[in-house]
């Protein structure tokens, strides 16, 4: 219960602090960090362009994630904590897959 509570509050945090750097167009072409396809490693204006595009997706998601796991906190819903907490998990994964969603389908533009 302790790891879903961590993960309840850290995930829409981290989804938002990992999107800066890439929106910002500080990550250069890696193997490790940023959107990382064949397209992306095709130019560098792909790279940074579909990477801003990454960036803006998962701070969105934080946001989103991050306004709906404060409501849940605050009691928005009578619920067990344990769902609270599986409940805000669940939906900061399905709107972060969401956003990407929407940056596949912009990577196919290059």
């Amino acid at each position: 219960m302790l790891l879903l509570r961590i993960l309840f509050f850290a995930l829409p945090i981290m989804m938002f602090v990992l999107g800066v750097p890439l929106a910002m167009k500080l990550v250069p072409p890696n193997r490790f960090y940023g959107f990382r396809t064949p397209t992306t490693f095709s130019s560098l204006t792909a790279w940074y362009q579909i990477n801003f595009a990454t960036g803006l997706a998962l701070i969105a998601a934080g946001a989103v994630s991050g306004a709906f796991v404060f409501l849940l906190s605050r009691g928005m819903v009578a619920l067990k904590p344990e769902t609270c907490y599986l409940i805000g998990v669940l939906f900061t994964a399905i709107v972060t897959l969401m956003f990407l969603l929407m940056v596949v389908i912009y990577s196919d533009r290059f």
